[in-house]
């Protein structure tokens, strides 16, 4: 009954957020169905776990969440982002636009900024790149999901999302960890999407589907033809200059980008005509997603305090194979309990770390296998990141999630298999 409860809650909430059904309420019910099957008191389990999951995990990353926010808008109010995504665009040609698109997503995304703020800066450009090629919107969502929540986000080395960050405090390693492994997952990774988008582009014209646009959307992509007034390199530094510190100072993310954050709006500062209003509006940004990503840990709190979550956790822990591989299944299901690959790597760490330390795994190929385990197992449809980018692109999980599942999920899961092979050869267990 335990184990047959947490399935049935995780199951209920994707089936509500199919529905629209807000996350806090949905998270809310899912936990009643998990106390009820465990045997807990919904207060305790909402009080001693959800809340404190969800307390704990802004606590830790609020100014991450701050920091991000503010370098996304000002990338965005300074031009600099859509000069930046032309500029890789412009060598793709107007056929290929959404791939020069996804580069360009990719390398924000590497760069340090937010997942879910990354979304509000590039979706204009994707409508424009879309346009060019004449492609059905309805694939949007996919491209941005997969170019922010695939390689950049946890096979990268040196990356600056919280996915490659989180590791990092708990086993002493760095955002270069296991480069080899990284570098190759990458190149599959990106090898995959570019193999995966151009069957379903040729498909869609195939079927005869074209760019569909109103007026709205016709007066977004007109707003991204505006001129920046730099030399387009330029809008590479702020991205350039987060990743040197990060990973050639050691200097802490939030500082790091806040610091990127300076540079862009110096570069910029002709189009930033009032800089409080683009501040104000930054951070107003942080508190919905930090709400649905803390709420997405608050639930997968809720879900691993539950014994029928960690009888799976023990027994995939006492599989009779390699443990870098049990700990891909483990991590892996902690990304799919909370919902966001930053939160499951949180939880996945905190649970994990000491025990697989204690048989011998590499710290190295630890942080590899969580971060990429994590992040794609994550992006089930109660991923909040995902939620946002839906909504933003005006699509709902029934018209587009079968795109975004291929491209994210089983991107990832692929990419997993080929770092455990890796891993194994290369980090044997001592």
């Amino acid at each position: 009954m335990n184990l047959f409860g947490v399935l049935l809650a995780v199951v209920l909430l994707i089936v509500l957020i199919y529905k629209k059904v807000s996350l806090i309420p949905a998270t809310l019910v899912c936990t009643l169905i998990l106390a009820v099957t465990n045997g807990m008191s919904f207060t305790e389990l909402v009080m001693g776990h959800y809340t404190v999951s969800l307390s704990s995990f802004i606590a830790k990353y609020f100014m991450v969440f701050v920091t991000n926010a503010l370098f996304g808008k000002v990338m965005e109010e300074t031009l600099l982002a859509a000069a930046f995504s032309k500029m890789v665009g412009k060598a793709f040609g107007d056929k290929n636009a959404a791939y020069g698109a996804m580069l360009a997503t990719a390398l924000l995304s590497f760069g340090g900024v937010s997942a879910f703020v990354i979304v509000f800066t590039v979706y204009p450009i994707f409508l424009a790149t879309f346009q060019k090629a004449d492609l059905p919107r309805k694939l949007i969502p996919a491209c941005i999901m997969s170019s922010t929540c695939t390689f950049p986000l946890s096979m990268m080395p040196g990356g600056a999302q919280l996915n490659n960050i989180i590791p990092v405090q708990y086993l002493g390693t760095t955002p270069m960890a296991a480069p080899l492994v990284s570098i190759a997952c990458s190149i599959l990774a990106v090898a995959f999407l570019y193999l995966y988008f151009r069957y379903e582009f040729a498909e869609a014209r195939e079927r005869g589907e074209h760019f569909d646009a109103d007026e709205q959307i016709l007066e977004r992509i007109a707003k991204t033809q505006r001129d920046a007034g730099i030399r387009p390199w330029l809008s590479a530094l702020p991205i350039l200059l987060i990743i040197v510190l990060i990973n050639g100072f050691g200097m802490d993310l939030s500082y790091a980008v806040l610091t990127g954050t300076v540079l862009a709006a110096l570069i910029g500062r002709r189009n930033l005509p009032n800089l409080l209003n683009t501040l104000n509006e930054g951070i107003g940004m942080v508190s919905s997603a930090m709400v649905t990503t803390a709420t997405s840990v608050g639930f997968g709190g809720a879900v691993l305090s539950c014994s029928g979550a960690n009888l799976i956790i023990s027994a995939i822990g006492q599989l009779p194979i390699n443990p870098i591989v049990s700990l891909s299944i483990a991590a892996g299901f902690a990304g799919a309990m909370t919902g966001n690959g930053g939160g499951g790597a949180d939880v996945a760490m905190s649970l994990l770390s000491g025990q697989y330390l204690a048989m011998g795994v590499p710290a190295e190929i630890m942080h590899r296998v969580v971060a990429i385990a994590t992040a794609g197992f994550s992006c089930l449809p109660h991923n909040g990141m995902q939620m946002t980018i839906m909504n933003t692109c005006g699509f709902t999980a029934k018209q587009c999630y079968k795109y975004i599942f291929i491209s994210t999920v089983l991107c990832s899961a692929v990419c997993l298999v080929l770092a455990n092979i890796l891993g194994c050869a290369l980090y044997p267990v001592g």
